[in-house]
């Protein structure tokens, strides 16, 4: 084996000759770290003579073969069909392989190839969700004249509500010259577009139909931008199915701009014939908006709604709204009506207890805490507080199995998700490290995610020690990596470095690449925007994007901005993490208007599901990290000030 594991090397500090022959591997796998990083690229703009100085040093490393792949990549084409297909036969599996068989694909049906863009595609890519490869098939069977299911097929792909890329126009001028582009099935479409607020499409797909047709999307378009207005006349709607549909949207945007008047509007309406279904619908999206804006008088409608819709979500705004309003005898009675799958969670059971509490039963309140308490968890640690005890971390090491180990270090697809992670290709090596995952056993990947932790890979450590029973060893799953960089920022930003570990955790596990569906990015997931103005606030050169892929930027722009949010609402942790996820203004908005809510109480009244959720992992995650620094921690509730009303949202 060329290279020796960096792990090894405590356990062989007593061996000279170890510890040298260690050192020359060491230096050679960094000096083909160093020029794989320089070759990539190269090979990416496919430029080959610019590879060949690096070859002979890369002619043993693992991702040797991606340098072919990534220049095959680049030079698609009928002159390198039968070199793609012998790498793609002699090397199936690796990521390269994956993005290079993919636009391998997409080459041939460009160049009219089907049949073996149609091997390709029935073998690996049928069942996936890719329109543009789903149209290039039936275009490929369409061109072969394999018509067979064709119609619809075509049809499945026709009836999106969104627009659909140009590679499906062959598969749509197949259906209009054969006559099955009916009207009927242009009007479901543009049902479909509307009701999405797809506006575009939809005029565009009524262009062959009449007046009428495109009179209806005109309506839809002055329902979307004013259903105010619109539904202010109820005279201009006849009792039809699609004035009914027209009205059903118009509701649902009108009650999340202004509750109180879809309420009183809606009532306008009584006399349509609309279905049970339909109209405990639009009543529940008017209760809901009101609920989720605290709105005066919400809690009495969503006690009516919760008459007549079994919805789970209405119940549980029924638990929320009496929470916020501190009558938890009335949450009680409320979480009593929950679903049975619901009752097992611990956020009912924790409030099942405080109502009880409240009831005056403290003994059978202590015994549900006591419960609570027996758990690593953001409801067992307030519960233990609430009746002194002490937390219960559970903290149970995993036993590395020295030998599994060295084996899983010498198998050569292992090899491979190190050095991509080693050199940077962090997403690639993620995908082949879940592929390794696939073959391996049980007890190998509980040893595997070891594995990942000493290469100080923690996402991929985490994730599968997680997923493979082990989630009692806080080393694994509570990593503390750029250690200084965390304490140094933490402190000059005036949190607790186990604070902004907790965000970090929560927003990336770790990992330093990572930018989410809605462009954050980084080790603690900043959005562009906000990292540029932090930056400049912070005296930090900002050098766009590639500045927040760096870690200790990110940290030192993550806590900065999060040492911001903790100033601008006095000091208080829950609400400064609940900006961090949704933004100070939202936040602000969320406040109470005029009396002082416990901060558990804040958090479960939260609008967002996500946010409520992202607050109770963060806050769980401090207390784990704070306990992590020194064995010693501070009690969950003593970082949970009760939310004040009327915070000054400025600034």
């Amino acid at each position: 084996m060329f290279w020796v594991h960096l792990g090894t090397i405590y356990l062989a500090a007593g061996l000279l000759a170890g510890a040298q022959a260690e050192a020359t591997d060491s230096g050679h796998i960094e000096a083909q770290r160093a020029a794989f990083r320089q070759a990539l690229p190269k090979a990416q703009l496919g430029d080959w003579d610019g590879v060949r100085p690096f070859l002979d040093l890369l002619a043993d490393y693992p991702l040797r073969p991606d340098l072919t792949a990534a220049w095959l990549r680049r030079k698609l084409g009928p002159e390198t069909d039968a070199e793609v297909a012998r790498f793609l036969g002699n090397y199936p599996d690796l990521g390269f392989s994956a993005d290079l068989r993919y636009q391998w694909a997409v080459s041939l049906a460009r160049r009219a190839q089907w049949l073996p863009f149609l091997d390709i595609y029935e073998t690996r890519y049928q069942g996936r969700s890719d329109t543009r490869l789903h149209c290039f098939a039936v275009t490929g069977k369409i061109a072969l004249g394999r018509t067979e299911n064709i119609s619809e097929q075509a049809g499945q792909l026709w009836l999106s509500a969104f627009s659909q890329p140009k590679e499906c126009d062959v598969v749509f001028d197949y259906l209009q010259d054969n006559g099955l582009l009916t009207t009927a099935l242009r009007r479901q479409r543009i049902s479909l577009a509307l009701e999405r607020g797809q506006i575009p499409l939809a005029r565009y797909l009524a262009k062959p139909l009449g007046q009428p047709d495109r009179d209806r999307i005109d309506r839809w378009v002055r329902m979307r931008s004013d259903p105010s207005g619109q539904l202010s006349d109820p005279g201009r709607f006849r009792d039809t199915a699609t004035d009914r549909a027209l009205i059903g949207y118009g509701f649902g945007r009108l009650a999340r701009r202004d509750p109180p008047e879809a309420r009183e509007l809606w009532q306008e309406f009584s006399g349509l014939d609309f279905g049970t279904n339909e109209r405990i619908r639009i009543e529940r999206d008017i209760a809901l908006a009101h609920a989720r804006r605290f709105v005066p008088g919400a809690r009495s409608l969503i006690e009516e709604q919760a008459s007549v819709d079994p919805d789970p979500i209405v119940a549980q705004w029924r638990v929320r709204l009496a929470l916020r309003d501190l009558d938890l005898p009335a949450a009680g009675k409320a979480i009593e009506d929950l679903p049975a799958e619901e009752l097992q969670r611990n956020v009912w059971t924790y409030w099942r207890a405080r109502a009880i509490d409240e009831e005056g039963d403290p003994k059978e309140a202590a015994r549900l805490f006591g419960k609570l308490a027996a758990e690593r968890d953001y409801y067992g640690f307030l519960a233990a507080d609430r009746i002194g005890s002490a937390y219960q971390f559970g903290h149970r090491p995993a036993t590395a199995d020295e030998a599994m180990i060295a084996a899983l270090e010498a198998r050569p697809d292992l090899i491979r998700t190190r050095e991509l992670y080693m050199t940077g290709l962090y997403g690639r090596g993620r995908s082949e490290w879940q592929a390794v995952l696939k073959r391996l056993s049980p007890e190998q990947r509980v040893q595997a995610s070891i594995l990942a932790h000493r290469w100080g890979w923690h996402s991929r450590a985490i994730a599968t020690a997680s997923g493979n029973g082990l989630i009692d060893d806080l080393d694994l799953r509570f990593p503390m990596p750029w250690r200084n960089a965390f304490d140094q920022r933490s402190r000059q930003s005036s949190l607790e470095p186990s604070f902004a570990y907790g965000i970090a955790r929560s927003e990336s596990l770790f990992m330093p690449d990572v930018a989410s569906s809605a462009g954050a990015i980084g080790l603690m997931q900043l959005m562009p925007a906000t990292g540029k103005q932090t930056a400049r606030q912070a005296g930090i050169r900002y050098r766009g994007q590639q500045t927040l892929m760096d870690p200790e930027v990110n940290i030192a722009l993550g806590t900065h901005y999060l040492g911001r949010m903790l100033e601008r609402f006095e000091g208080n942790p829950v609400l400064a993490t609940a900006a961090y996820n949704a933004g100070p203004h939202r936040v602000s908005s969320w406040l109470p208007l005029d009396s002082t809510l416990p901060a558990d109480i804040w958090v479960d009244t939260v609008p967002f599901r996500e946010t409520r959720r992202y607050i109770r992992r963060v806050m769980m995650s401090d207390t784990v990290f704070d306990w992590r620094f020194d064995g010693d921690h501070r009690r969950l509730s003593d970082r949970m000030p009760p939310v004040r009303p009327k915070i000054d949202a400025g600034g």
